[in-house]
């Protein structure tokens, strides 16, 4: 079992960003979409648990992925100023099948979400500069370690450190903005066209 480490931070600077990257001799890996699917029981007993068992299609310029993921708490104790979770994931090779696989398990779609995710590599750490439908996040992941060392050689602010999911964010920024609670966070149909058009 694999265990993945990250830290976002909030409202970044993507232009300032890529800048520094750069400098720092990062090597790009292009820009992708991605659609999510979250699936649960109807009793929520995966949320409940604080796992996540997700279908996920990635789309770049010139091919697809899809993955399925399952991220559970951690078994062991893990530092607190990151966050940790134990990870299962596998290459899958048709979308569709594999929800119609899930859907026969008893599991439903709980929420949807998409981001268009931009990506980077330094030693030890990966970058992904990702645009959500409620604004720019930074997301590192890697060794605890080498994720603090690579925030300070991005001037990325522990001020802006968080350790919560894209759900929690979106709950978050729906509370602060007035809007009414809703788990699923995409672009609308328009924005989402742009996007995958400008790939």
């Amino acid at each position: 079992m694999a265990h993945e480490t990250e830290l976002k931070f909030i409202d970044a600077d993507f232009s300032s960003l890529r800048k520094c990257l750069a400098g720092l001799g990062a090597k790009s890996l292009g820009r992708h979409v991605e659609r999510n699917m979250v699936f649960d029981t109807p009793e929520r007993t995966l949320r409940q648990a604080h796992t996540l068992l997700r279908l996920r299609s990635q789309q770049w310029k010139d091919r697809q992925a899809t993955l399925l993921t399952l991220k559970c708490p951690p078994s062991a104790p893990v530092p607190q100023d990151v966050k940790v979770y134990d990870e299962r994931e596998t290459a899958v090779d048709d979308f569709n099948a594999m929800r119609s696989v899930l859907e026969g398990l008893g599991y439903g779609v709980a929420f949807l979400y998409e981001k268009l995710r931009e990506e980077w590599r330094l030693p030890g750490v990966e970058i992904c500069l990702d645009t959500m439908p409620f604004g720019h996040v930074v997301e590192l992941e890697g060794e605890r370690d080498a994720i603090l060392a690579c925030a300070r050689q991005l001037g990325l602010s522990m001020d802006k450190a968080s350790r919560a999911t894209y759900h929690e964010l979106n709950r978050q920024w729906r509370l602060a903005e007035g809007l009414a609670p809703d788990e699923s966070f995409c672009f609308p149909p328009q924005r989402l066209h742009e996007l995958i058009k400008g790939l």
